[in-house]
Parts: C-alpha cells; sequence; structure tokens
C-alpha cells in the first residue's frame, strides 16, 4: 500500500480526491441510521426497560454492545490515515494538500462562473447603448460572481484540511480508533476504562455521535469544493430516523423474569 500520494501526478491527485469525495458523501450518509437506530438500542430505556433480569439480559447487553461497536468501526474507517486504497477523509485531504492542487481548484471554480453564459434578457433591445451597457453589467457581475466562488472554494478547501488535521491529533479519535483496534485483535472492551496500549483519554459514549458530526462538516466542504455539489444531509437524517424509528419503536419483548443464580439486569437498568 502506498503511504504517500506525492509519487502521483498532480491530476491523479486530483482526480482520486474527487471520486472518493463522493464516495465519502455515501459512506458518511450511511451512518445516519446506524446512529438513529443506536439512539433506541443504546441511549434510549425504550428496548432496556423491556428486558426483566433474566439470562436474556446477557443477550440483550451483548447485543447492545455490537450495535455501538460495530458503529465505532465504520466511522474510524472515514478516519484511517492515508492509504492507496482507502475512501478515508486524511486519504482525500493528503491528496489535495498541496498548493498547486489548491490553486487549480480554486481557478476551476472561477472559471466555470466566468463561462457562464449570460442569462436571456426578457426584453430584448437592438438599441446599442442598452446592449452596451448589459454586456458591462453582465461582465462586472460575472467577474464579481467568479471571485466570490472562487473564495468560497478556498475557504472550504482551508476549513477541511486544517478541521482534519486538529481531529486526526485529537484524544477522541485516538480513543476512538484504539477501541477499534482492539476489536480487530479480539481483545475485550468496555466503555469507560482505559485502553491497554495508550492510557491517555478513555472512550466515552457519545464520542461517536460529535465525531460523526464533524465528519458531515468535513465531508460537506470537500464535495463542495471539489465536485461543486452539495449534498441533503437533514434529509437524509430525516430519512434514516424515520426507518429507525419504523422498526426498533415497535419492537416489543415478552420475557420471563429470572430469580435464577447467573440471570444478569440488561445494562440500561444497573
Amino acid at each position: 500500500m502506498v503511504r504517500t500520494p506525492a509519487k502521483l501526478s498532480i491530476d491523479d491527485r486530483l482526480a482520486r480526491a474527487k471520486a472518493r469525495t463522493d464516495r465519502l458523501v455515501g459512506h458518511t450518509a450511511s451512518l445516519f441510521l446506524m446512529q438513529a437506530a443506536n439512539a433506541t438500542v443504546i441511549y434510549s430505556p425504550a428496548l432496556a426497560e423491556q428486558i426483566p433480569t433474566s439470562f436474556a439480559a446477557h443477550a440483550f447487553n451483548q447485543f447492545q454492545r455490537s450495535m455501538h461497536l460495530f458503529e465505532l468501526v465504520r466511522l474510524t474507517a472515514l478516519w484511517d490515515r492515508y492509504g492507496d486504497d482507502r475512501e478515508s477523509i486524511p486519504t482525500i485531504v493528503d491528496l489535495i494538500d498541496h498548493k498547486v492542487i489548491l490553486a487549480k481548484v480554486v481557478d476551476a471554480e472561477r472559471s466555470h462562473y466566468l463561462n457562464h453564459p449570460e442569462p436571456r434578457d426578457l426584453t430584448p433591445s437592438e438599441d446599442p447603448a442598452y446592449v452596451a451597457m448589459k454586456a458591462a453589467w453582465w461582465e462586472e457581475y460575472q467577474i464579481k460572481w467568479a471571485e466570490e466562488a472562487g473564495n468560497r472554494a478556498q475557504d472550504r478547501l482551508k476549513f477541511a484540511i486544517e478541521r482534519t488535521r486538529e481531529i486526526a491529533a485529537s484524544d477522541r479519535l485516538k480513543a476512538l480508533i484504539e477501541v477499534r483496534n482492539q476489536i480487530a485483535h479480539n481483545l475485550d472492551f468496555q466503555p469507560g476504562t482505559n485502553t491497554p496500549t495508550e492510557p491517555g483519554r478513555t472512550l466515552k459514549y457519545g464520542d461517536e455521535k460529535s465525531l460523526l458530526e464533524d465528519t458531515v462538516l468535513i465531508a460537506d466542504a470537500l464535495h463542495l469544493a471539489l465536485n461543486g455539489t452539495s449534498f441533503m444531509w437533514d434529509d437524509s437524517k430525516e430519512q434514516a430516523q424515520r426507518w429507525a424509528d419504523e422498526l426498533w419503536k415497535n419492537c416489543k419483548f415478552e420475557i420471563p423474569k429470572s430469580g435464577r443464580r447467573g440471570s444478569s439486569p440488561p445494562a440500561g437498568q444497573r
């Protein structure tokens, strides 16, 4: 696996960044459904309060942990370091973080608006003075429009690069990735405990929510700057919430209570 994009051509780096950003948007949006499901499964008592002290509670606790950890695995994959075959945010940022590439993106955005066709005149006139005035107005407007568009692209790229570097160095992300790595190596994990290799900040329930929010902001900025298009993030979130509610809020458990030794209450009721 290539560990740096330095050997790639400028055009190849930009093309890869655009394609991977497009796919990043899809990967990010797919996490909305998992987060919406976990809002009920983990963070709400809606299911946990239906589970009595019983042997079934052991299975329910494992179910909650599995749902939580799978979301962490999917989310942290979007924050893996540069890899030639990866579609992570750091990979995309490493591909574009070059002054020639950044200038190329901004210039392309300006050119798009400078070459935009003149709007249709609904009150045309053949008067030379009017035609000249209209042409002068359109040229002035295009230049201003293009400059503003270029500045927006520049700001979005700057934000995406700087925020990615900040998050990549954060204790929050390090804790999340450490947990993911433990899962990959079949090590035990309990939220709120120190990791065996880095005894610094511990993972906290809810870290994944704030990281997904940051991921959306960066993915949106990259998509707008590199591909010149937006994504309906709010609509996607609302749809995911509807789907999750339709399933999880209609789940009903009927489990007999057990007082036998070895039975356990669900985690949400302890």
